[in-house]
C-alpha cells in the first residue's frame, strides 16, 4: 500500500500565495488558494523506532493511535482504502476498517497507515497521523502525528508529558517534536520545485519550524531529510534512547549539561526539552530578532538550514543542539564536505531568481 498522489491537483502559481518573507505570522499559519490548503503550521511529533515486526511494538503503535483517536475525536476525515490504495473519505474514525482491527493479524512485512483531517484529500491539515513499519526489525520505522498549535493550551496533559507516555510504550530510538509545516497530500512531481521553494521561504523566515518531506509518494511522505538512523538536532523536544545517551556520557551527564532545562526520563531513554514552550521565531520581526547571531550549523539537512542566523530567543535550542552535536544526523551536504555557508549563499541567489518569476 502506498500513499496516493493527486495528479489532478496543481500548486497555484507562487504569485498568488502570501509573501512568505513579509506577511504577518497569523496569515501564514494556513496558506490556502483555490487549489486547496498548501501550508498548515502545526505542532508535530516524530518517533523513530525499530522492531516493526514484533507484536509488542505493533501494539504500542496501536495504543498511540487509540490515544490520538481519543484526543482528536472525529477531526480525521481521510485515510487510505486498503483495497484500492486510494484516498478514502471517512465520517468518523470507526466508519472504515482501522489498523486496530487489521494490524494485530497482519503477518510479516512492511505495513503503513495514514490519516488526516483536510477538507480535500490533498489538503495540508493540523490533524494527522502516519506510520510506516519497515519490513525488517532492524530497520528504522517512523511515526508522525500532528496537532493544531493551540491544542494543548487548556489541557491538563501537555505535549511533553504525552510524548513521555508514548515513549514508555514504543521505546523509540530517537525522535523530535515542535512546530512544523503540515504537508500538502497532493504534490505532483512537476510541482515539487515550487513546493520546495515555499518550504525554503518558510524555513528561512521561521528558524524554529521543522520542514518534512513532500507527499509525492509513500517513500517521500515518510522521508527524513537527514539519516533517519541518527537524532535530529534543532527541535524543541529531542528524544534519545539510552544507547544515544550513553554516547553522550550517560543521562546524568546530559542532565548536568542541560542545567535548568527539563529532562523527562522514560524506560529506555529521555526527552530533552529546549524550554517550556516551542519557539517559532521570526527573522522579519525586529522585536523578536534584535540581533543576528551565530550560523545555525546544527540545523544542517533541512531546507531551513539556509538561514544563517539564530535569534537570541533560541538560546535553549542552541544549548540542546550543542549537547547532542556528537551524535546528530549529518546532512547530505555535510557528509560530502560541502561548506553549508557557501551553499546557503548560492541557494539564496537561485531562490531569489525563482521568486521573481
Amino acid at each position: 500500500m502506498s500513499v496516493p498522489t493527486a495528479n489532478s491537483v496543481a500548486l497555484t502559481p507562487l504569485a498568488k500565495t502570501p509573501n512568505l518573507f513579509t506577511a504577518p505570522v497569523d496569515q501564514l499559519l494556513t496558506v490556502e488558494t483555490d487549489q486547496g490548503v498548501l501550508i498548515k503550521i502545526c505542532l508535530g511529533v516524530a518517533l523513530f523506532f525499530t522492531g516493526s515486526q514484533q507484536d509488542e511494538k505493533r501494539q504500542a503503535v496501536l495504543d498511540i493511535l487509540a490515544d490520538y483517536r481519543d484526543l482528536v475525536g472525529d477531526q480525521l476525515t481521510w485515510t487510505i482504502n486498503r483495497t484500492t490504495g486510494r484516498w478514502k473519505k471517512i465520517k468518523g474514525f470507526d466508519s472504515y476498517i482501522t489498523p486496530l482491527e487489521w494490524l494485530p493479524t497482519y503477518g510479516q512485512g512492511e505495513w503503513e497507515f495514514v490519516y488526516h483531517g483536510g477538507q480535500r484529500s490533498s489538503d495540508a491539515d493540523a490533524y494527522g497521523m502516519a506510520v510506516l513499519g519497515k519490513g525488517q526489525d532492524e530497520r528504522i520505522s517512523r511515526l508522525y502525528c500532528q496537532f493544531p498549535i493551540d491544542f494543548f493550551i487548556e489541557r491538563e496533559e501537555q505535549l511533553p508529558a504525552l510524548i513521555q507516555r508514548w515513549c514508555e510504550k514504543l521505546k523509540p530510538e530517537h525522535g523530535f517534536a515542535g512546530f512544523w509545516k503540515g504537508q500538502l497530500y497532493g504534490y505532483t512531481r512537476d510541482n515539487e520545485d515550487n513546493a520546495r521553494f515555499l518550504e525554503y521561504k518558510l524555513g528561512r523566515r521561521f528558524p524554529g519550524l521543522q520542514i518534512r518531506g513532500a507527499g509525492v509518494s509513500a517513500s517521500q511522505f515518510f522521508s527524513h531529510s537527514l539519516n533517519p538512523g541518527r537524532p535530529k538536532a534543532d527541535a524543541w523536544l529531542t528524544i534519545l534512547s539510552d544507547a544515544w545517551l550513553e554516547k553522550l556520557g550517560g543521562v546524568e551527564h546530559v542532565k548536568e549539561q542541560m542545567g535548568e532545562l527539563p529532562v523527562l526520563e522514560f524506560s529506555g531513554g529521555a526527552i530533552l526539552c529546549a524550554g517550556t514552550k516551542p519557539q517559532l521565531g521570526d527573522n522579519e520581526d525586529p522585536h523578536l530578532n534584535p540581533a543576528l547571531d551565530d550560523y545555525r550549523r546544527y540545523q544542517a539537512g533541512t531546507l531551513h538550514t539556509f538561514n544563517p542566523y539564530l535569534s537570541a530567543a533560541f538560546d535553549d535550542y542552541r544549548r540542546v543542539a550543542e549537547i547532542i552535536e556528537p551524535v546528530k544526523a549529518k546532512s547530505y551536504l555535510e557528509e560530502r564536505g560541502i561548506d553549508l555557508k557557501v551553499f546557503a549563499r548560492n541557494f539564496g541567489r537561485v531562490a531569489a531568481q525563482l521568486g521573481q518569476r
